[in-house]
């Protein structure tokens, strides 16, 4: 029987690696904004995107871990939120310098804003791949805690132990459990 986690992991791996693709398309956009033109928006969403970088290439392999305890579910969170500012920060660029649209972002007349929407769109696609693992992380939380909460563990014994006033202990079976039962030799 598979379990859980085998359903979940190729899902959650390549949301990993979505993410961390498109984090580094906005770190190579931005990083070339940040080396021509000038602007605190631009920087905050590099730094996004560096960290994202870095610190999702050890998400990749907990991704792919098979008792995947939601390792990484603390960091989603953070990026979840970071990845949503640096959105709001690149879309609010039509209104930076006075109204001036997004010539911010222009280094000619021919590509006009190309540049500032292609960081917008790979600025988004963080976010919503940041949002997905998140989901998928916390479902996988839930179901492995469901999921193990009703698993009996066959290395504790079945009676429970208890000890005497000398100190001996003593197992007493469990309930519905006989000699002879599961492989065990009856005493005689």
């Amino acid at each position: 029987m598979k379990d859980h986690a085998d359903y979940i992991r190729p899902f959650l791996f390549a949301v990993r690696l979505l993410l961390w693709i498109s984090a580094v398309i906005t770190l190579g956009l931005t990083a070339w904004v940040v080396a021509h033109l000038k602007g605190y928006r631009a920087i905050f969403t590099l730094v996004i995107a560096v960290l994202t970088t870095v610190f999702y290439i050890p998400a990749l392999f907990t991704a792919c871990m098979h008792r995947n305890r939601g390792y990484m579910l603390p960091l989603d969170i953070i990026f979840y939120a970071l990845w949503l500012s640096a959105f709001i920060f690149v879309a609010q660029t039509d209104d930076f310098l006075g109204g001036s649209g997004c010539s911010f972002f222009i280094w000619d007349l021919n590509t006009s804003c190309k540049r500032r929407n292609a960081i917008e769109a790979f600025s988004f696609l963080s976010f919503f791949w940041t949002f997905c693992g998140l989901c998928l992380e916390i479902a996988n939380v839930y179901i492995g805690s469901w999921h193990t909460s009703a698993i009996t563990h066959p290395e504790k014994p079945n009676g429970a132990i208890s000890s005497g006033a000398n100190g001996a202990t003593a197992t007493t079976p469990s309930a519905g459990s006989a000699p002879g039962m599961n492989g065990e030799p009856a005493q005689v």
